[in-house]
């Protein structure tokens, strides 16, 4: 169960790690065509400095470690599902690609949103490079923040809800630092950047910044919605169908029961197993503790060497051992017989009959 759990988190972090990569600068490069490959960046240095460390780094790590796709009674009441590791399922090339083609889909809306709406509007009062860069991080940020958190991330908690909160406020903050900190040096200001009062007198006063940031967020969300629900609809894995089963009541109680059920057996299991072994270690040991006596008479054929004096007790212990029956009670089935304790069978539950269910 754990170990399914951390493969679907590995796999996610890793996926979500390009993908907020190459989301994010990929909407340089778009720049570079619009400014001659010049080499100018569209984001502020400053702020491009703490992009992986303060604003996204907690949407990949919480992904990473808090994430659980179904609930631990359906993975223990249908063993199949831990196939999804042994199959490469939860991390392969076409997964990969899919993604990165979510990322570059995404970080083109991004880049020609701003452009068409805020860069090249005619009634914009600011609509400077650090205005248009901002944007465009706004939208990486707080997009990249939601997906991880939110549209993607299965168990939702008051974990992932305060990463969100922390990440995407901490940018609007970080905003707001950097207005307060640089200061206009007497009548100069950076051009390209003007970081001093940009935030709060500026482009952050902007109605239609603000209103070109929703509308990209729109886009995006409605973006990852479809294709989900496409992807759902027509290619539907395990893990899909039976998250859908297990949002029903009934359905989910059956799950615990059968879990719960399990984990009995499992407990019997392990009792027999051990008192089994407990039976051995004592046979054993009452064998070390007899006495050899050897015959030193005239009569050679009475004579036991020490090999076969201890080897012939050894061989009617193990006789007795493999001769004993074993049963484990798992569903009404019996085990092995004629094995020392017979191998663990998963019983899953029957799907059939509870989707049948009147």
């Amino acid at each position: 169960m754990i170990g399914r759990w951390n493969y679907i988190r590995t796999g996610k972090y890793i996926l979500a790690t390009f993908w907020k990569e190459l989301t994010f600068y990929l909407i340089q490069a778009l720049y570079q065509k619009w400014a001659g490959y010049t080499g100018t960046s569209i984001f502020e240095s400053t702020s491009l400095t703490v992009f992986n460390t303060l604003f996204t780094s907690l949407a990949v790590i919480i992904l990473g470690i808090f994430e659980q796709d179904l609930n631990a009674s359906t993975l223990l009441a249908v063993p199949e599902l831990y196939s999804e590791g042994q199959n490469n399922r939860g991390f392969n090339i076409p997964k990969y690609f899919a993604w990165m083609f979510l990322a570059s889909s995404e970080a083109a809306i991004i880049y020609f949103t701003m452009w068409g709406l805020f860069g090249g509007a005619l009634f914009t009062k600011d609509d400077n490079l650090l205005s248009m860069g901002q944007l465009c991080f706004s939208a990486a940020v707080v997009f990249i923040n939601t997906k991880m958190l939110i549209l993607e991330m299965h168990n939702k908690t008051i974990i992932s809800a305060g990463a969100w909160v922390i990440s995407v406020g901490g940018w609007f903050m970080w905003n707001i630092l950097l207005s307060l900190v640089f200061k206009i040096k007497g009548n100069k200001n950076y051009l390209l950047y003007p970081l001093a009062k940009g935030f709060l007198h500026r482009f952050g006063t902007n109605l239609l910044w603000w209103l070109v940031l929703i509308l990209t967020l729109a886009a995006l969300i409605v973006l990852e919605l479809g294709v989900s629900s496409l992807r759902k609809t027509f290619w539907p894995t395990d893990t899909d169908v039976f998250q859908e089963l297990q949002k029903d009541a009934f359905i989910r109680n059956r799950f615990e029961e059968t879990a719960h059920g399990e984990e009995e057996v499992e407990m019997g299991r392990e009792r027999e197993k051990d008192t089994l072994e407990m039976d051995r270690e004592g046979e054993i040991q009452e064998l070390l503790d007899r006495p050899r006596i050897m015959d030193d008479g005239d009569n050679t054929g009475l004579v036991k060497s020490p090999v076969e004096a201890v080897s012939s007790p050894l061989r009617a212990v193990t006789g007795s051992l493999t001769r004993r029956k074993f049963s484990v009670d798992a569903g009404g089935s019996a085990g092995e017989k004629g094995k020392v304790g017979g191998p663990k069978v998963r019983h899953s539950v029957d799907i059939a009959e509870v989707l049948g269910r009147k």
